[in-house]
């Protein structure tokens, strides 16, 4: 049989080795939620980001619409203008 040092040997052996494995896994977790949450802080600013741009879209395109709407007028005006300068 197997002598108690020899056992005594084996068991330690085994703990150490259970121990190596957790604590291994532990850091590979605590590294892991670190990454988790510098992701999700990104994630959350680009969603106000693209929120922000999409506002920003909106408001440029009814800038849009109004520059056209006054170009339109323009082109109106210097119409009439011709016209009246045809005439005469």
């Amino acid at each position: 049989m197997m002598e108690l040092g020899t056992i005594i040997a084996l068991v330690i052996a085994g703990l150490t080795f259970i121990w190596t494995l957790y604590r291994d896994k532990s850091g590979d977790t605590e590294q892991l939620m670190g990454r988790v949450g510098h992701i999700e802080t990104k994630v959350l600013l680009t969603e106000s980001n693209i929120s922000r741009l999409e506002a920003e879209q909106d408001e440029m395109k009814k800038t849009l619409k109004s520059l056209e709407a006054q170009i339109n007028q323009m082109n109106l005006k210097v119409e009439r203008i011709l016209t009246i300068l045809e005439k005469e």
